[in-house]
């Protein structure tokens, strides 16, 4: 699977290193497997990662806004300005940086949320939240997958 998926906690070490899941390794291009792109969420206070892939679409997608505009500034700045290309050692573990652990108030467990073409990494309680108001959004909403698989017929 190219996806990441699921949810998983994992304890920060003394040293400051925390275990990437292992199901989120192997949705790493081959040729890069042990890099992943770290940066600030824009929408929550959570940290967001991808592969060099993932971010060349971001890249992509900001390049197609007005050069001139607000939006292509914003979005350039708070991606690009921010990104911390981060690497996995050999048992799978990485560090968290400081400014972005601070940023997600991360101390000392981590919880990945698998997001599909890519992942954020949350402080777990607010990560749970998160989770269950997204969710409480889409029942109150009355959404359903059937509502958006049926939309891009």
């Amino acid at each position: 699977m190219d996806l990441f998926v699921s949810r998983y906690f994992n304890k920060i070490d003394k040293k400051g290193r925390v275990s990437f899941p292992s199901s989120f390794r192997n949705v790493l291009p081959k040729t890069n497997k042990s890099e992943i792109i770290l940066y600030k969420s824009i929408k929550t206070e959570s940290i967001e990662g991808c592969g060099v892939e993932r971010l060349k679409e971001i890249a992509k997608r900001i390049n197609n806004l007005d050069f001139f505009s607000e939006d292509y500034d914003d979005f350039s700045t708070s991606i690009f300005s921010e990104i911390v290309p981060t690497k996995i050692d050999k048992e799978g573990r990485f560090l968290i940086p400081p400014e972005l652990k601070d940023y997600a108030k991360i101390t000392n467990e981590a919880a990945f949320y698998g997001k599909g073409h890519f992942f954020q990494i949350w402080e777990p309680k607010n990560g749970l939240n998160s989770s269950e108001t997204s969710r409480k959004r889409l029942l109150n909403e009355k959404k359903s997958l059937r509502t958006i698989l049926t939309q891009q017929k």
